[in-house]
């Protein structure tokens, strides 16, 4: 018992109940990111544990070494990066600053777990504990891919889809990448001859454990092949062929495990009998997985095939050197020599990774097939590099290279066996979370962090390392600035996770807002009310329902075969009961549907209304998401915004003048770099009428002004203006590769309705006087914001194909940009000169994205360019416009000419294009 309270104490107890509850953390309908809520826990936890160490001891004694101090060092570097972010885009700072602090308190746990887990029978006890979750885990993982459901949300995807089977921890990579770190824990267990003996004392209780680690194997195993990650299952075969030879060559040098009793003699041959039959288990899952079996859906999962295309493909391996790129690119801003030093700031990389894709592909245009909207680099290194700078990087390398000294110089020190099957086990975890951060981000993950903590931290901990620094810490201190780290970390963490959560429901009222309101457009109100009108005058398609010998001139012989024997008088009274019946019925009928269109239409503007309030109360929670605003955008441009105002004087004057609701959670201005966030100008908030009707404020008070000069149209403008101006908003947080597309669009829409607002107000000319006293100042606001949009739908176009040329191989809807933007240039620029020098430009980045993508045949462009020539350009300004498009086109013909001669079994319709291609150019 003794023994068991020496073991089991209250912070064992606190970090136990982490090592379930952090992987197995989720809330259905609440969760956005997975790790946001369990980072929130793992502080609270060990804020409680923090707490009781310093309610326990009076002087806290640690004992450390370089490592300790460099993982520090990572801390610092981290928020020395804040330096950066502060100049670049201070107001994405919290976030930053939320993963920085994190960072530094990460380094205090480290610290606490190398000091408070120094026995074997500690660290058994947190060893199986992280065996359980991930074993639960993984079963959640194998429910998901094989029937598509979970534990705890439900469904979640289809059944056999590699996508589905994410489990708890939010992604199958880092699901395998778990089960990389704790396989080996489960050998351990296994090949020791009497693990966790202080409470397993009995020959018996020895066998029921290692039969259970047996069976939680076969779940683990088998969802490291359901998510077929290659890196993982790589490094997780390496690593443990490692461990196992470096142990069975390295063990007959060392002690053997004591042994107290002859039962406890046989239990070195029952756990050599476990460990074949460990291998036995691998073996047979393996070869059900990698061939076709019912295990593998009959051949739908194929690690060979992937493995395969790993090696002999240079587009998996492109699709992560883009994003490595990336982060360098970052890093190497001109913008800012800080970032040298510093990096661009921790947790940048997902604001500013489609920021530098130009960049990128200027570099290496073969990479545009390949581009994906990553929001990580794929590589924890080199992200680090990229957000850190120089000095995060080197302390990266720095405690790589200590921990890897560290460990191999204690592997050889160490005396016993016992130590070395653990210390091995711990080393093989540690070597498969390390090559698989250079593909992808584990650490990323708050489960698979957490354990990566603890291995690393007990690798280098005092257990195998009896020559650690000692220092005395007094408690103030310590208090102070441990519970001042967690108070500021818990207030961030709750908002991050509040925000997300709130940001979820937004989304999910968001989706009912559009199926009740889809709904009630498919009735078709429109028909329906002119049906009823019809019936009731019994017109049209019911003009056979006017009277009795309507009727039955329509329906005669029907009636009459429906009352046979009936006289003329009878059939008249029956044919007018059924006229009278059929009246009410079509009515009913098309009341019940009204009705139907009405409650789904209340519906779905109380949706409406819930999304747009979970979305503002997300971002005002969570103030450096970014995501809400971006929704409260999309919402501001449905019908159930834009006509909140009709009839609604009142409303008009609150959104024309930015005092409405809506619009009060949009971003006035941004205090950065516009050189590194691409907002068209620093002050977003766009109120090109308030001035005015602030000082017209009364002409809302007369209807015939109102009406007359119809300013629920130009309320409208406003209204396209306060969504564009919250998606202007988003792009200062949130990277999002439509929002350029989308708001080119908006301002191209009110260019040209504000054309025809303007004709149609020069015709108002008595009115104007009469409401504003004179329409000078009306007219040339109006004809300002018409050069204005037209300026900004160019810019936003012409940063949307900057940003994404390509890859409309991943995004089918991003091929017809080029096309989009050249059909909005006639609108938007006023001279031809302007329109064809913008057309030969969008041509010419067409014609490289295309020469870069395959080749592909940029048939829209070429063809919206002729015709646009020869309607609007003639004599010699036509011919030299012409051979410009020659010049154009000349090479991306030249190479869709030789793939259609040198690829005879391409598709028939991408045949078609290259000769409709090679047709127009001919024309030319």
């Amino acid at each position: 018992m003794s023994v068991k309270k020496h073991v089991i104490d209250f912070e064992t107890i606190v970090y136990l109940f982490l090592t379930l509850f952090i992987p197995l953390f989720v809330t259905k309908g609440f969760t956005h990111e997975p790790s946001t809520g369990k980072h929130l826990f793992y502080v609270i936890g060990f804020t409680i544990i923090f707490l009781s160490v310093l309610i326990r001891k009076k002087e806290i004694s640690v004992e450390f070494g370089d490592v300790h101090l460099v993982f520090f060092g990572i801390g610092i570097a981290a928020l020395l990066s804040l330096i950066v972010v502060s100049m670049d885009n201070p107001q994405y700072l919290r976030y930053s600053l939320e993963i920085a602090l994190y960072v530094v308190f990460l380094s205090f746990t480290a610290v606490y777990i190398s000091n408070k887990w120094n026995t074997i029978e500690k660290l058994e006890i947190v060893m199986i504990f992280f065996v359980i979750g991930a074993a639960v885990v993984a079963f959640d993982a194998l429910l998901n891919f094989y029937l598509g459901v979970d534990i705890f949300l439900g469904k979640v995807g289809e059944p056999f889809a590699r996508a589905s089977a994410r489990s708890t921890i939010g992604n199958p990579n880092f699901v395998s990448d778990y089960m990389g770190m704790t396989i080996p824990m489960i050998f351990y267990f296994l090949i020791s001859r009497k693990p966790l003996g202080f409470l397993l004392k009995r020959h018996f209780g020895q066998l029921v454990f290692k039969i259970t680690l047996l069976i939680f194997l076969i779940p683990m195993v088998s969802s490291v092949f359901v998510s077929q990650t290659r890196t993982v299952i790589t490094a997780i075969f390496v690593g443990n062929l490692l461990f196992l030879v470096l142990y069975f060559f390295l063990k007959k040098r060392k002690k053997k495990e004591a042994l107290e009793d002859s039962e406890s003699r046989k239990l070195g041959r029952v756990s050599l009998v476990f460990f074949v039959l460990a291998l036995i288990i691998i073996a047979v899952l393996s070869y059900l997985y990698l061939t076709p079996s019912p295990l593998s859906g009959d051949g739908r999962i194929n690690i060979t095939a992937r493995l395969e295309y790993a090696i002999t493909s240079s587009g998996s391996w492109n699709e992560r050197f883009s994003a490595w790129y990336n982060s360098i690119f970052q890093w190497l801003e001109s913008e800012n020599k800080l970032r040298i030093p510093f990096g661009s700031g921790i947790g940048t990389f997902q604001l500013y990774h489609l920021l530098y894709s130009p960049d990128v592909l200027q570099h290496s245009p073969y990479f545009m097939p390949v581009w994906n909207n990553f929001k990580r680099t794929h590589n924890d290194y080199v992200q680090g590099l990229g957000e850190m700078g120089l000095i995060g990087f080197l302390f990266i390398v720095l405690l790589v290279g200590l921990l890897v000294f560290r460990y191999l110089k204690n592997l050889l020190k160490i005396d016993n066996r016992r130590d070395l099957l653990l210390y091995g086990s711990l080393g093989a975890g540690i070597f498969s979370l390390a090559v698989h951060s250079f593909f992808e981000f584990p650490l990323h993950m708050q489960p698979n962090l957490m354990l990566a903590i603890f291995l690393g931290s007990v690798v280098v901990g005092k257990y195998f390392n009896p020559d650690l620094k000692n220092k005395k810490i007094s408690r103030l201190p310590f208090a102070v600035v441990i519970m001042v780290l967690a108070g500021v970390l818990i207030f961030l963490k709750t908002s991050a996770f509040i925000g997300e959560g709130f940001f979820r429901i937004g989304q999910t009222n968001q989706q009912y807002y559009l199926a009740y309101y889809n709904q009630a457009q498919s009735l078709n109100i429109k028909a329906l009310e002119q049906a009823k009108n019809e019936i009731n005058s019994y017109a049209g398609n019911y003009a056979y329902l006017k009277d009795v010998t309507s009727y039955m001139s329509a329906k005669g012989s029907e009636i009459r075969s429906k009352y046979p024997g009936a006289s003329q008088i009878d059939l008249l009274e029956l044919a007018e009961k059924d006229r009278q019946s059929e009246v009410r019925k079509l009515l009913d009928e098309i009341d019940n549907r009204i009705n139907q269109y009405n409650f789904y239409l209340a519906r779905s503007g109380e949706y409406y209304e819930k999304a747009i309030e979970n979305f503002k109360f997300s971002n005002r929670v969570y103030p450096v998401f970014g995501k809400p605003l971006w929704y409260i955008a999309g919402l501001g441009t449905k019908t159930q915004r834009l006509e909140t105002a009709k009839d609604n004087p009142e409303l008009m004057k609150s959104i024309l003048t930015g005092k409405d609701e809506y619009s009060s959670d949009i971003i006035p201005e941004f205090k950065g770099n516009p050189k590194i966030i691409p907002v068209h100008r620093t002050t977003i908030r766009t109120l090109p009428f308030r001035d005015f009707f602030e000082k017209n404020i009364s002409v809302f008070d007369n209807p015939e002004y109102v009406s007359g000069l119809q300013l629920y149209f130009i309320t409208q403008i406003q209204m396209i203006l306060d969504a564009a101006d919250y998606y202007e908003s988003s792009v200062i947080l949130f990277s999002e590769r439509q929002t350029p597309r989308i708001l080119g669009r908006l301002y191209t829409s009110i260019n040209s309705e504000l054309k025809k607002y303007y004709s149609f107000i020069s015709s108002r000319e008595t009115m104007m006087t009469s409401a504003f006293g004179e329409s000078g100042e009306f007219r040339q606001l109006l004809i300002d914001l018409v050069y204005e949009s037209a300026d900004r739908a160019i810019y936003w176009f012409d940063l949307a194909i900057s940003l994404l040329p390509g890859t409309w191989n991943r995004y089918p809807d991003w091929e017809d940009i080029y096309i989009e933007y050249m059909n909005s240039i006639p609108s938007v620029l006023d001279s031809n000169e302007e329109r064809k020098l913008k057309i030969l430009e969008v041509a010419e980045k067409h014609v490289w994205a295309c020469e870069n993508m395959g080749p592909e045949a940029p048939v829209e462009t070429l063809q919206f360019a002729i015709q646009w020539g020869k309607s609007n350009l003639s004599n010699g300004e036509l011919i030299d416009f012409e051979q410009s498009l020659k010049k154009i086109y000349e090479e991306v013909v030249s190479l869709n000419t030789d793939l259609l001669e040198k690829s005879p079994n391409i598709p028939q319709d991408t045949a078609e294009r290259i000769r409709t291609l090679i047709s127009l150019y001919e024309a030319l």
